[in-house]
């Protein structure tokens, strides 16, 4: 018994699953792995096929050197991505608009100069810049949002007052090619739409390894069920062409003192903003401000929750 789809076709009766795109067959052990990969993975290409490739990438620029740093990062992702650019200035006074929009023209020229890739201009008012830049990303719903880090806490504030993706980055871009990818999953706990996003983001950096940092489970009841996750993902991501490098540790969970050290060789940290519980609250956002800090200045892809995630896909299609 067959069943189509754009990108895959499945052959039930062997739990066998033809992946088009990379022509490479996907064989599963069991039933319980063939359902996962349907509800999962198969539901998410769904998603992401329909979106509209015309998307854009925001970057905010106060004429400041690290905002001009942030702009070489957005020339490169937006490239990468198949993405417009466009730069955002705030300003407190009303009567500075058109000035300030001259000035940015200058900016994009000198972008156009030295990344070959003409951004496009816009400046909005407002006494808050965090505020605004917060308002214009749920307005303009961009792929994504490129951010020099401003102090942890407020940068933190932005993050999670939106369902836009953030890449928060504190220095230049360390060369045209991503080529090693930290994404820290806790197999421990259900991470489903991380692993989506594994899979996505990594179709816009082919040569790229994506290293996977995840509590190992050692000793305890839970290491099967870790085990039976990697093995999973390996086979989605071989049958994807992606290279994959599991990194597994005997701590409870994935800390920020964890995952910087495991990525302190790596060129992106890719990470899910977690959601605090109302005991903690006070607490929410500490891991987050110390990896988007990080010594070695590492560039942090932030993502808030997934129903945000797939809402802003399919309201982008």
């Amino acid at each position: 018994m067959y069943f189509h789809h754009d990108d895959v076709l499945i052959q039930s009766d062997k739990v066998k699953i033809f992946v088009k795109k990379s022509k490479k067959n996907i064989i599963f052990d069991d039933y319980f792995e063939y359902s996962f990969y349907i509800n999962h993975f198969l539901f998410y290409h769904i998603i992401m096929n329909a979106v509209d490739n015309e998307h854009l990438i925001l970057v905010p620029c106060d004429f400041s050197p690290l905002a001009f740093q942030a702009m070489g990062h957005g020339a490169y992702m937006s490239k990468a991505m198949n993405c417009r650019l466009v730069i955002l200035h705030v300003t407190a006074r009303e009567a500075e608009i058109s000035a300030m929009k001259k000035k940015l023209c200058f900016v994009a020229e000198e972008c156009m100069d030295n990344f070959d890739i003409r951004p496009e201009v816009m400046v909005r008012q407002g006494s808050s810049s965090y505020s605004v830049i917060k308002a214009v990303a749920n307005e303009l719903n961009p792929a994504l949002v490129i951010l020099k880090t401003g102090g942890g806490i407020r940068t933190i504030k932005i993050l999670s007052g939106t369902s836009v993706p953030f890449l928060v980055i504190q220095g230049p871009p360390a060369g045209n090619v991503l080529n090693n990818i930290s994404f820290p999953i806790n197999f421990l706990n259900q991470h489903d739409e991380k692993l989506k996003r594994v899979v996505h983001f990594s179709e816009f950096f082919p040569g790229a390894i994506m290293h996977i940092i995840t509590p190992s489970g050692k000793g305890t009841e839970k290491e099967r069920a870790v085990a039976m996750s990697i093995s999973l993902m390996n086979k989605v991501m071989e049958s994807q062409g992606i290279k994959t490098n599991f990194i597994k540790h005997d701590k409870e969970k994935n800390t920020a003192e964890t995952i910087l050290e495991l990525s302190k060789d790596m060129d992106m940290i890719v990470i899910q903003m977690e959601e605090a519980s109302s005991f903690s609250k006070f607490f929410f956002g500490l891991r987050e401000e110390k990896l988007i800090t990080n010594a070695n200045r590492i560039p942090v892809l932030c993502f808030n929750n997934e129903a945000d995630f797939i809402s802003t896909r399919r309201n982008r299609s």
